[in-house]
């Protein structure tokens, strides 16, 4: 007798009269059947499978389809395909080739619809049927997950989205069940307002939840003031969200640095203005590293701030700031009461504005002043690598921003991972999977100005910008009123005076010391080759030797300042020296 295999399903499709035998297969294959007989799931020739039959207790897409879809499917391409290839080699290939052509036109559509739909359960709807599976306390069957939870594909973008959940008729939600599935629909969708409408009556017992409404459309300067002055230093607004809430950025609970990445339109530059604009008025100085020149020009005229645009500047401030973190970090660490020895500190914030720009001059720059002597890699990238490993206690705080702020731009992948709080307006597909790879859908594109997502941890948050002019379309006086504001609160401190003041001065109050407006007399080298067509990587060579003329200043970043008569002299005179001018 022949024993009993126990991989093998035991339920069988009935065959109709007159179809056994050699007219089984015949059955098999017309109706969408498996041919070898077995029975895997409970579809039929045209319901849909709800649940496995076969002792593995798993099935496949496939299988679970009604008998007439797998033929459609499946079997019509396969009977299809020999007559296209036999009419193809009898010299039909025009025709083969139009009719082929119009079926991928046709299925075109369905097929990319269809694909994105089973994204979009896979990513989305099977891991919350899972868990709601869980809570529910029933038999999750995977890939069916759409037939208990109804989640719109664009709930992101709807206003009011409604969210359904079927549930077991059976489920009463007792002992804390309706709390649990509130809170696991929210932690699954990355929502954070959810409120459900119960309905457990009837044969099919089941839950809605709506989604919260949308932020605002727009929110004025003026109409935004009073509730950023209401927030803590270390909390900062950014924004209203649903229902005109609040929304803050904890620099203590979130993250000490953030990664700003806005498209084209979504508001970057209005973003960090009304953040700059709030840091200053809580008493923090702010450099910005603009390697566009041109990102933030309101900031140009406020005194104090340290603004970073030539190679020689952004080199600068790059190490010098590499080096006030690490002289910080060695002040907590030797203070017996630390904690009291980081609020002692000037709070700082680093604006680095499209440093992948910035990364490709530095390196261009490093490479003409160096010597032989010196490391290959730009100190200044070097120290860029290490801004964002420092952590809160040393109140630097850092906000990258650009349009594409990949891993080699933020000093690798786990230097981006320092940035613990990700702000994305207008974005792409490509940035929120580099990004925010956990939030799944990501938001469209399509937005309007204003209106951004910070990711935090598994956290997503919609906010709407208070709207800042900094081009005084609205009123004339909008810049003015905005650098009013921002310096109307604490002193802001002078970083030009703490850069001038390092290695030996100090990171404490003594920096909140008003900054001097006399410029000394005097011009820098790169003005000066300039002006008489020199080669300034020549020039810089050039001051090193023995009787070059001394500086007779310092301007903005701690550019050394030269008397012009001097340095014209001593130009002169030392190409009168043939020999020693060609060696050069």
């Amino acid at each position: 007798m022949r024993g009993h295999d126990p991989y093998k399903a035991e339920h069988h499709y009935p065959l109709p009269l007159g179809f056994n035998g050699r007219w089984a297969g015949l059955y098999r294959w017309f109706s969408g059947r498996p041919l070898n007989g077995h029975r895997y799931t409970d579809a039929t020739g045209f319901r849909h499978g709800t649940m496995s039959l076969d002792v593995s207790g798993h099935a496949t897409t496939f299988q679970l389809m009604p008998g007439a879809k797998r033929f459609l499917v499946a079997r019509v391409p396969a009977m299809l395909s020999p007559v296209l290839v036999i009419a193809w080699l009898l010299g039909h290939w025009l025709l083969v080739s139009i009719f082929v052509l119009g079926v991928a036109t046709v299925l075109a559509p369905s097929v990319r619809s269809s694909w994105r739909t089973r994204t979009f359960r896979r990513n989305v709807i099977e891991p919350l049927a899972s868990g709601v599976a869980a809570v529910a306390k029933v038999k999750y069957v995977d890939r069916l997950g759409h037939r208990s939870v109804q989640v719109p594909e664009n709930f992101r973008d709807l206003d009011m989205a409604t969210i359904r959940v079927d549930l077991p008729p059976a489920w009463l939600g007792e002992d804390g069940d309706k709390a649990r599935l509130t809170k696991l629909v929210a932690a699954r969708l990355n929502l954070e307002e959810l409120s459900p409408s119960w309905s457990l009556h009837g044969a099919q017992p089941s839950v809605q939840f709506s989604v919260p409404p949308k932020p605002p459309a727009s929110v004025t300067f003026a109409e935004a003031l009073a509730d950023a002055e209401a927030t803590e230093d270390s909390a900062p607004m950014i924004g209203y969200g649903p229902r005109r809430k609040v929304e803050l950025f904890s620099l203590l609970l979130e993250s000490p640095h953030a990664l700003i990445n806005g498209g084209s339109g979504a508001g970057k530059s209005v973003l960090l203005a009304w953040l700059i604009a709030q840091f200053m008025r809580r008493g923090f100085g702010v450099l910005v590293l603009d390697a566009k020149f041109v990102s933030h020009m309101w900031l140009r005229s406020v005194p104090g701030v340290l603004y970073a645009s030539e190679d020689e500047e952004l080199h600068n401030a790059l190490i010098w700031l590499d080096g006030e973190l690490l002289r910080r970090a060695r002040l907590v660490s030797k203070a017996s009461d630390t904690d009291a020895a980081s609020a002692a500190l000037v709070p700082l914030v680093a604006v680095l504005e499209e440093i992948n720009t910035a990364s490709n001059r530095l390196r261009s720059y490093w490479k003409s002043i160096k010597s032989s002597e010196d490391p290959m890699l730009s100190p200044a990238l070097t120290a860029l690598a290490n801004l964002a490993n420092m952590g809160r206690e040393m109140r630097v705080h850092i906000l990258m921003a650009g349009q594409s702020l990949t891993a080699k731009s933020t000093g690798g992948p786990e230097g981006r991972e320092s940035f613990g709080a990700r702000m994305l307006g207008r974005a792409t597909g490509n940035a929120w999977r580099m990004l925010a790879p956990q939030i799944k859908p990501a938001p469209v594109k399509r937005q309007k100005p204003g209106r951004w997502h910070i990711v935090v941890g598994d956290t997503l948050r919609e906010f709407q910008v208070p709207f800042v002019d900094l081009k005084n379309e609205t009123a004339k006086d909008s810049t003015a009123r905005l650098i009013e504001w921002a310096t109307g609160g604490k002193a802001v401190p002078d970083v030009h005076e703490i850069m001038a003041a390092w290695p030996s001065g100090t990171t404490t109050d003594e920096a909140w010391a008003p900054r001097s407006e006399a410029v000394p007399d005097g011009i820098s080298l790169r003005q000066f080759a300039d002006e008489q067509g020199l080669d300034l990587p020549k020039l810089r060579r050039w001051s090193e030797r023995l009787g070059f003329p001394a500086e007779v200043g310092v301007g903005a970043n701690r550019t050394k300042l030269y008397d012009r008569d001097h340095l014209r002299t001593w130009v002169r005179e030392f190409l009168r020296e043939p020999a020693s001018a060609d060696s050069d």
